[in-house]
């Protein structure tokens, strides 16, 4: 019957290593865990068996996905080969969702995002048209101890056990613990465990240790140019990764400087302006699109010739993924890792200080990779608890002294700059502060109009022009930069002292800052006038700012003042009813309906 509907269905006249044995222990109603590289034809694994039984009548296969995108070129790829299938997330309208809950059972699969299961009448729906197999897409999203960790993942294991059917985790990047970690979240039981290699023959990697973002990105734009992009027709497509926004736009700036058509992707660009740079880029009108991670995950582009880091991620499992999305066609394809030793600093405060369980591994073994001289595919695989190869074509095998030469140089820059640093930090600590310069700290002080950090004081006394000295106005102080040339730790430490003293104080907890003892602050500012609010619109104030720190995006992005005031006069029941509150699109009722329902209920008066 598999072999049947894969020949029949998908044009296929033999599976690929590690299909059959997915495909055939799921329809046996086994537990499987499939763990195939990019490109290794994941989703056959699932979509064979899913049709299948479709056909024999056990109804539909319910896939969690992660991205909007991911599940649309899914539903479009089955569509195109006959199969029903359909895709509920926040960017189909509300109408067009409830017309296709109430035909669940006439598609063989079903795509949804883990925050849209958490919508009872879309379980309600799953559980009547009676689901056949439920299957995980990018699974390490479940893993604390993955590199794509997203907690709402971390809820399917009671959908999974309402279900009751086979269930399949389906990723490309896996360790040994994480597999033990999303089997244990799905309440797996005896899963059958299909891993194929890791190695990717057709892909060429590379790291170059490049100092300077500027260089970096300068470096990009000479790989790019070499490769033909830029000089007419297109010799494919090329993904250039960064690690924040700032850096996307200047790079894909510097890269048009060149000549090149780039554009540039990122998670804080509006949803057109997302939407305009990829079709850009899929169309082929701008074949190199400068992108955070926020670009990727399961776009099926086949010739992507180039993936460039001018930044490093924050570990190894992340970077063989976002590099494995080249040459999916099987022709050659280069991987480039431009680094430099400040990524450490700019993956420690994207991060935060919540890093999770896997991170610290994960990034030690990027950190191998990047100042490693063995084969880089054998280091993916032996990461991956897979065996020691040899391509034959990354930079370590082509160029074992070459590449011996460039880490050995790379580190010993390092403990240079380690060294001077020590050496800064050690002359900084000589340094004794004279009480005509204590005055002057003093004196620098009384001259402000409001309280400031100790480090801007130092700053602002050294005659620092930055960013931050110039929007407190610092810098028209009048004595700002009357003690260039002394260090900002030193600086730093004699406010300290003269705070002890007395002859500075204290102001704030939370944040603290340095003033004048017994002075006021001029022109205090002038408090708006509290507002009493409600217990309905306190909870859903409340909601806000939860939501907004657990997804980190602001406040407003969650729900904004005119849609809390009309949730709070609508005082709504059911979903259709908060669907007709200002505000309360698609995608926020997917994300907080069920929430936002509950509050509500929870905020009314007991009835007597």
């Amino acid at each position: 019957m598999l072999q049947t509907t894969l020949t029949d269905t998908f044009g296929f006249s033999a599976f690929r290593p590690g299909q059959e044995a997915a495909a055939g222990a799921l329809a046996a109603g086994r537990d499987v865990q499939v763990v195939l590289p990019t490109g290794g034809g994941k989703s056959l694994c699932y979509q064979v068996p899913a049709v299948a039984a479709a056909r024999a009548g056990r109804g539909p296969t319910l896939v969690i996905s992660p991205l909007i995108a991911l599940m649309d070129d899914q539903v479009a790829g089955l569509a195109a080969r006959g199969v029903a299938a359909c895709a509920l997330h926040s960017g189909i309208p509300w109408a067009s969702q409830r017309q296709v809950l109430g035909a669940l059972g006439q598609q063989a699969l079903v795509y949804a995002s883990p925050e849209r299961l958490a919508n009872r009448t879309l379980r309600r729906a799953l559980q009547a048209a009676g689901v056949a197999y439920l299957v995980v897409d990018e699974a390490h999203c479940i893993s604390e101890w993955g590199h794509d960790f997203r907690p709402e993942y971390r809820q399917l294991g009671p959908l999974r056990a309402a279900l009751g059917v086979p269930v399949m985790a389906a990723t490309a990047t896996a360790t040994p613990r994480v597999l033990d970690d999303i089997a244990a979240s799905l309440g797996m039981v005896d899963p059958v465990r299909v891993r194929g290699g890791t190695a990717r023959p057709n892909l060429m990697y590379a790291v170059e240790h490049v100092r300077g973002d500027n260089a970096r990105a300068e470096r990009a734009a000479a790989l790019l140019s070499a490769a033909g992009f830029g000089r007419g027709a297109s010799p494919g497509r090329a993904v250039v990764y960064v690690a924040t926004r700032k850096r996307a736009q200047a790079v894909s700036a510097v890269l048009r400087k060149a000549g090149l058509p780039a554009g540039y992707y990122h998670a804080g660009r509006s949803d057109s302006a997302r939407a305009n740079a990829q079709d850009a880029f899929t169309g082929g009108s701008r074949p190199v699109l400068v992108a955070t991670s926020a670009f990727g995950m399961g776009i099926d582009l086949p010739d992507v010739r180039q993936v460039i880091h001018v930044q490093a991620p924050g570990t190894l499992e992340s970077y063989y993924q976002q590099a494995g999305r080249a040459g999916r066609d099987g022709l050659p394809a280069r991987c480039v890792l431009l680094y430099s030793p400040g990524d450490v600093q700019t993956q420690a405060r994207i991060q935060g200080r919540a890093a999770r369980p896997g991170q610290e591994t994960g990034g030690r073994a990027l950190a191998d990779y990047i100042y490693g001289t063995v084969c880089r595919q054998s280091a993916f695989s032996q990461h991956f608890g897979g065996p020691a190869l040899v391509c034959g074509v990354c930079d370590v095998c082509l160029r074992p002294a070459g590449v011996t030469a460039m880490v050995e140089a790379a580190r010993a820059e390092g403990r240079a700059r380690a060294d001077a640093t020590r050496q800064k930090k050690a002359a900084a600590r000589a340094v004794t502060i004279t009480p005509a310069q204590d005055a002057s700290i003093v004196a620098f002080v009384d001259a402000l109009r409001r309280p400031v950090g100790k480090r801007l004081v130092a700053l602002g006394l050294r005659g620092s022009r930055a960013k931050a000295v110039r929007r407190k106005k610092l810098d028209a102080n009048p004595h700002h930069g009357v003690l260039k040339g002394i260090p900002e730790a030193a600086l730093v430490r004699a406010v300290e002292r003269l705070l002890r003293e007395g002859r500075l104080a204290p102001r704030g907890r939370k944040y603290p800052t340095v003033w004048i003892p017994n002075k006021s602050v001029t022109g205090p500012r002038t408090r708006k006038p509290r507002v009493q609010r409600g217990a309905l619109e306190k909870a859903l104030r409340a909601l806000r700012t939860r939501e907004a720190r657990r997804r980190r995006i602001k406040g407003y992005q969650v729900f904004s003042d005119r849609t809390i005031a009309g949730i709070v006069a609508a005082q709504p029941r059911t979903e259709d009813a908060l669907a007709g509150v200002w505000g309360m699109g698609g995608k926020r009722l997917e994300r907080y309906a069920q929430l936002v329902l509950d509050i509500v209920a929870a905020s009314a008066p007991a009835e007597e």
